[in-house]
């Protein structure tokens, strides 16, 4: 059965147009811009819509390359969506509806990210490794693996608190209500983040870290020990883990932002 675009909407209104982009980005000569649209279309501002899930079995056709187009814009583009699946849905949405383009989506992302080596710097690696996790359903690393900054609450005092990553050296600061570090007496105040030993990693982290290694992605795979390592509260002095703290903030805001979920067919 023939799908009705016009019955879905993606971020400029209805979906209609979106049987024309797909032709576009088999001709060479409108595929630059095709691509350009689409993204825009599908996952404006990492923004999906009904329209960018319908569209998953058809970016797996071009990633396999049944379908003509760019097979590696095509995955990198059901990655975003995939990634940012629970803004409409519930995880293992995309699983349970399209199970068959996203097993192929699954093997084509793990080749990928197994090349060695990866051609692509730390940031691109950890993105395609946020793809892989979207892809196998994992709920909550899909979507901030890759952040440098991370806010967290202590548990020790409550107090809000900011996990940097960006910076070397790493650390944890109390950030100002504004976004800017408080200056004087509580600020800059900064507590290293203290890496976890390879041995150490959860098993989730610990495959990843292989992957990054098996890549040459030494970067990545050291970003992955901090972001599972553990820090200092600068207000308490307490230790604490950065992963628990991190997956604690996250379940937080899902209880307070989460809408109800809404499927696509029609």
């Amino acid at each position: 059965m023939t799908l009705d675009w016009s019955g879905l909407e993606h971020a400029y209104g209805s979906a209609s147009d979106l049987p024309r982009l797909f032709d576009e980005i088999g001709d060479p000569e409108l595929a630059d811009q095709a691509w350009e649209e689409l993204w825009e279309s599908l996952c404006h501002q990492r923004t999906v819509y009904t329209a960018s899930f319908a569209a998953l079995p058809v970016l797996t056709d071009i990633a396999t390359g049944r379908r003509a187009g760019s097979r590696w814009q095509a995955l990198a583009l059901a990655g975003r969506i995939v990634v940012e699946e629970q803004q409409l849905h519930e995880p293992g949405y995309v699983q349970a509806r399209f199970p068959a383009a996203i097993k192929e989506l699954r093997e084509l992302t793990q080749n990928h990210v197994m090349t060695e080596p990866f051609k692509g710097g730390e940031d691109e690696f950890l993105y395609w490794l946020e793809h892989l996790l979207a892809f196998e359903g994992e709920p909550l690393w899909r979507g901030c693996l890759a952040c440098k900054t991370y806010a967290v609450v202590c548990p020790s005092c409550a107090q809000q608190l900011l996990i940097d990553l960006s910076r070397t050296p790493s650390g944890t600061r109390r950030p100002h209500p504004s976004g800017l570090v408080r200056v004087g007496r509580e600020g800059p105040v900064l507590t290293g983040i203290r890496r976890a030993a390879s041995a150490d990693l959860p098993p989730l982290a610990a495959r990843l870290y292989q992957m990054a290694n098996h890549a040459g992605q030494p970067a990545a795979a050291e970003h992955l020990t901090r972001l599972f390592g553990r820090t200092t509260c600068p207000d308490c002095a307490s230790d604490f883990s950065v992963p628990d703290q991190v997956v604690a903030f996250q379940a937080s805001r899902k209880r307070i932002t989460r809408g109800p979920s809404r499927d696509i067919s029609r």
